[in-house]
């Protein structure tokens, strides 16, 4: 098997055009520095941005499409723009629009950017908060990465992966109705900035009632982007554009979280009695 049928993107590159990253210095292009990925047993970055989530089995098993496994890979989209198209309520100057990052809030962490309006500056009355998530995966691709940096074949049965977006949607979720939380005691918005992949597996998890990005009542905005491997920018990069913008309340989306449909309670029950015989 090749590195490439597993490997989307390696330091920001089509992977079957970036083999020597440590050349590269490692350099991420998203955002100017040293990648932060770090993959097991090494020091060394880790700078897999992607990975293909596949289909079928055996010869059938064919690539369907490219996933998402760095957050900082967002970067690329004009994420600010999208902000102040879908989200953004009354007018602004863009020249006076800026963003910051990593801004503390309170005992529940940092925010990942905050896009605000200095036109009042030094006070800040309109802002939007963002947070990057990407999705994590169980196993491993780290020997898909060793066999790619040596331009080798592989075998399948080495390298094991799946996509783990229920562990995303119990740690991500809990964080943005908390956040989310706070920002409508504020009325504020918080924008979830996500691949379609992951808005489609929390939509099929929780089922909340869309609301208007724009409404003051919006607290919490996902905001999805898709990764198009058949297009490339002028820079020779995979195109990462935007798709959709769906809002949600604080409270329907905790709601839909806590009083999600109850399992059938006699499957319940019969699988205390498998556990009893």
């Amino acid at each position: 098997m090749r590195s490439t049928d597993i490997l989307v993107e390696v330091l920001g590159c089509p992977s079957d055009e970036m083999y020597e990253p440590v050349n590269a210095g490692y350099v991420c292009p998203y955002i100017g520095s040293t990648c932060t990925k770090r993959g097991h047993n090494t020091k060394d970055p880790f700078p897999v941005c992607s990975i293909w989530k596949h289909s079928g089995s055996g010869v059938n098993r064919k690539k369907e499409r490219p996933v998402v496994l760095c957050p900082k890979r967002f970067y690329q989209a004009t994420l600010i723009d999208d902000i102040l198209e879908h989200c953004w309520i009354g007018d602004y100057d863009r020249e006076k629009i800026n963003s910051v990052m990593e801004i503390k809030m309170g005992k529940i962490g940092n925010v990942d950017m905050v896009v605000c309006d200095t036109s009042t500056f030094p006070t800040i009355d309109n802002f939007i908060s963002v947070e990057l998530q990407a999705v994590d995966i169980t196993g491993s691709v780290s020997n898909a990465y060793n066999a790619h940096l040596h331009k080798n074949d592989f075998d399948r049965k080495d390298v094991k992966y799946g996509f783990n977006t229920a562990n995303v949607f119990k740690r991500y979720l809990t964080q943005l109705i908390k956040k989310g939380y706070f920002h409508s005691t504020w009325r504020k918005k918080i924008v979830a900035v996500v691949q379609d992949f992951l808005l489609e597996d929390i939509r099929k998890r929780v089922r909340f009632s869309p609301t208007n990005p724009k409404d003051p009542n919006t607290s919490i905005v996902f905001m999805s982007y898709t990764l198009d491997v058949n297009e490339k920018t002028e820079e020779g990069f995979y195109n990462l554009k935007f798709k959709e913008a769906i809002g949600t309340e604080h409270s329907a989306l905790m709601s839909a979280v806590v009083y999600e449909e109850a399992p059938d309670p006699e499957q319940f029950k019969a699988a205390i009695v498998r556990q009893l015989t």
